[in-house]
């Protein structure tokens, strides 16, 4: 086996000054426009069971809800969206918003969709507020092919419900949505 590594790795060396002869105008430049649509909207999350002062396993679920589209890539009529989503993992009052992935559709105001694949890149609890970040492709639908930036931040003024049942049941706040790359 340590011979045809080697083998391997002897041939990769012999191909390399080929490639590197290539001219660079024969590989043809990805072009990307910046063009973007921002939508103002808000998030809202209910936890069941409500979150604690301690770390629980949690369902959520919720709504999401972008308005007032504007921007040079906007398609006419899109003007705002809806989206419903939920989540299960563990959770408390000091970490509310976990990191992760997932699948959410947007629905317009037309009723066409487009299909987001997320991945959370930072979640914090900052100064009594929620910061959740989300990025990720608009992999079907409307803005095919687009990344979207999507950032939540949920006031917590009842902090007080962490430490007695139910719990902190429920988040809602501000969401700015930036579709680039369009």
């Amino acid at each position: 086996m340590r011979k045809s590594i080697l083998t391997a790795a002897s041939a990769t060396a012999l191909l390399l000054p080929t490639v590197a002869a290539v001219p660079a105008s024969a590989t043809p430049a990805r072009t990307t426009t910046l063009v973007a649509v921002v939508c103002v909207g808000s998030d809202t999350t209910n936890y069941d069971p409500g979150l604690r002062d301690f770390s629980q396993t949690v369902d959520t679920y919720g709504t999401d809800e972008g308005h007032s589209c504007t921007g040079l890539g906007k398609i006419s009529g899109l003007n705002s969206f809806t989206a419903s989503f939920t989540g299960h993992y563990t959770a408390s009052c000091i970490s509310p918003i976990q990191s992760g992935s997932g699948t959410e559709v947007l629905t317009w105001n037309d009723s066409t969709t487009s299909t987001w694949s997320w991945s959370s890149t930072v979640a914090t609890n900052s100064a009594g507020q929620l910061v959740g970040t989300y990025d990720g492709l608009i992999t079907a639908g409307r803005y095919a092919g687009a990344n979207l930036n999507n950032t939540d931040i949920e006031p917590n003024t009842n902090v007080t419900a962490c430490f007695s049942s139910p719990g902190l049941t429920q988040t809602t706040g501000t969401a700015t949505w930036t579709f680039t790359d369009i």
